[in-house]
């Protein structure tokens, strides 16, 4: 908090300016300002330009986070198809952000698509089976010996 400002809330608490870490100043209510980290109502930390580059950075997080869960999941659902696809599908990339980022078209998450099919997916979405480019594991038998 810099200074007290003149404005008050209808509820009658008072403003105060106060200096973000990157020297520019805000307007702030009185019951806004808070560091009490429990606290429900929501408190006023960073200017407006800081605030929104710390809630996009939030949402980053989050994004890469639930990535890395999707790669895990597909990691480990693919881990129990060997022998039940063909091996070249196992070298796909994990999930869609995995295919761009290796600039490939296609990708292998293990899991079946809407109409039942087990087969690699297209990034601009899509089931290869779907479209009747690649048969689907689902309908093929397995590769795996069994017990006999």
């Amino acid at each position: 908090m810099v200074r007290a400002s003149e404005r008050r809330t209808k509820a009658g608490n008072a403003f105060w300016w106060c200096r973000c870490s990157c020297g520019a100043e805000r307007e702030v209510p009185s019951d806004k300002l808070s560091l009490n980290t429990a606290r429900r109502k929501p408190t006023v930390n960073a200017c407006e330009t800081c605030a929104r580059e710390l809630q996009v950075e939030g949402v980053y997080r989050k994004n890469d986070r639930e990535e890395k869960q999707r790669r895990q999941a597909a990691l480990e659902t693919r881990s129990q198809l060997r022998g039940q696809v063909p091996e070249r599908w196992l070298s796909l990339p994990l999930t869609d952000a995995h295919a761009r980022e290796l600039g490939q078209k296609l990708f292998f998450r293990g899991t079946t698509c809407l109409r039942g099919h087990l087969a690699p997916y297209r990034i601009n979405g899509g089931c290869l089976a779907c479209s009747g480019q690649t048969p689907s594991a689902a309908d093929s038998p397995s590769t795996k010996p069994r017990g006999s």
